[in-house]
């Protein structure tokens, strides 16, 4: 009986021995996992291509309630803007009315972005794919702007739109105080003129739909579409026309109390928050009012 105990013990002992190596073991595995997870977190954000990278960002801007994929910056010339992009979907950089480029688009990475200008104020960019970075300077006969460009991965957050709010120099305000004084106190009420024949407007707009911004009076002057906010909007709605079979946000600009397509449309659909109102061409109103 002894001697079968005897036999027995270095088995057990064997046993435990194995056990505790396996459990030593864990912590090893573990730690190495580990390691590797932070080894190629760094390698992501080490990426000069990787948009989480930190010498990737950029100050981001603020979106509109109307719609998020309309973005506005105060401008600073001592600030980089960071604009969200998305394969083969144009990006509209609008600069100030008047503003034109005086040089060629700088850009980083030509062959992979598209950019094109339209000779006026307006710069469009297109990224081919997902999951890029790109730098970009534009220099105006105004300013110089730098971008860091960013090609959202599909179905991501993308700026159709990016405009800027421009600070206005005090000298400025003065010598507008000073033009509107000797012109009688009308100030800026030219700013929204028309500047065409009253015989070449086209009237024939009809209106459904009511809202605070309902427009007062649309016509178009063979190039763009005005429609006059009324004075109680407190805010303004966004323009919405059919591109190819999707509703897409259009180019606009506000001018006196007008809000301005700076194309024509057969459809335009105006929305601010649930609110929505309808405006088509083809059925003529006297002298555009409603």
């Amino acid at each position: 009986m002894t001697a079968t105990i005897l036999l027995k013990r270095p088995v057990i002992g064997m046993s435990l021995l194995a056990a505790c190596a396996a459990f030593l073991a864990q912590p090893a595995v573990a730690k190495k996992t580990a390691s590797d997870s932070a080894f190629n977190a760094a390698m992501v954000a080490g990426d000069p291509m990787s948009p989480v990278n930190p010498f990737n960002g950029g100050a981001d801007p603020l979106t509109m309630p109307g719609d998020a994929r309309i973005g506005v910056f105060p401008y600073s010339r001592d600030q980089i803007y960071r604009v969200l992009t998305a394969p083969l979907k144009l990006t509209t950089i609008e600069l100030e009315k008047g503003e034109k480029l005086i040089a060629d688009p700088a850009m980083g990475d030509s062959v992979q972005w598209e950019i094109d200008d339209d000779k006026m104020n307006h710069v469009f960019i297109k990224p081919h794919k997902a999951d890029l970075v790109n730098t970009l300077h534009l220099t105006t006969n105004l300013r110089e702007y730098d971008f860091t460009l960013i090609a959202s991965p599909a179905g991501g957050m993308f700026y159709q739109t990016v405009r800027f709010q421009y600070p206005r120099a005090p000298m400025a305000r003065v010598s507008a105080r000073e033009d509107a004084t000797a012109s009688g106190g009308r100030g800026d009420a030219d700013s929204g003129s028309i500047g065409v024949a009253p015989e070449k407007l086209n009237w024939g707009y009809s209106v459904e739909g009511r809202a605070e911004f309902t427009p007062e009076t649309v016509f178009d002057d063979g190039h763009a579409v005005w429609m006059r906010m009324p004075a109680k909007a407190q805010e303004w709605p966004v323009p919405f026309i059919l591109d190819h079979g999707d509703r897409v946000v259009a180019n606009f600009i506000r001018r006196g109390d007008f809000l301005v397509l700076q194309r024509l449309a057969d459809e335009i659909v105006l929305r601010s928050g649930k609110d929505e109102v309808t405006v088509t061409r083809g059925r003529r109103r006297l002298f555009g009012v409603f």
